[in-house]
């Protein structure tokens, strides 16, 4: 598993309806072992069937600690992933919320399937060259303690990289809107 992090701005918050507007992916480069990896955010290259169908909120990327729900995920003109995300009403989802609210937890990566991918830029010297992901799909998001890319989510932070088989995980920071 590898990630990426975002930040959420705590203007993004609604503490009424449990709602909070967030980043979760871009086209930063990232680097990966096989060399950097970019997201293409073009209309066509991103499947949001999953997280418009009411995708999980996680914490840690850990399928048994669901927090909460996608309602809402667009690409932007910004080439920005962005999606409104409700939380639940247990105990933990209400612990994980307040700690965002008081901007605890400021982190946010999302799971992603690779389906294809092309050459962005070949490898040369120390350069290990790049690749774009033309076709891909988010598939939860996840609120995180140790962001990777802190590019974008809630904070800067260190880098984590994580291996694992076909499974991504990218974390962004960034401001949110989504209408």
């Amino acid at each position: 598993v590898e990630h990426r992090a975002f930040s959420i701005e705590q203007s993004s918050i609604s503490e009424e309806e449990r709602i909070v507007n967030l980043a979760f992916s871009s086209e930063e480069e990232y680097a990966r072992a096989n060399g950097g990896e970019i997201l293409d955010h073009s209309p066509e290259s991103v499947l949001l069937d999953r997280m418009t169908d009411g995708a999980p909120v996680l914490v840690d990327h850990d399928p048994t600690d669901h927090v909460g729900v996608v309602e809402k995920a667009a690409i932007d003109g910004d080439k920005i992933g962005r999606a409104q995300v409700r939380f639940g009403r247990s105990k933990r989802a209400t612990e994980i919320f307040q700690d965002i609210v008081d901007g605890i937890r400021k982190s946010v990566s999302v799971g992603y399937k690779v389906l294809e991918t092309v050459v962005e830029r070949d490898a040369v010297g120390e350069d290990p060259g790049a690749y774009r992901v033309t076709r891909w799909q988010p598939i939860e998001v996840s609120l995180v303690s140790i962001p990777a890319d802190s590019t974008v989510g809630v904070g800067r932070n260190e880098t984590l990289i994580k291996e694992e088989t076909n499974l991504v995980l990218s974390e962004f920071k960034c401001p949110t809107t989504i209408n």
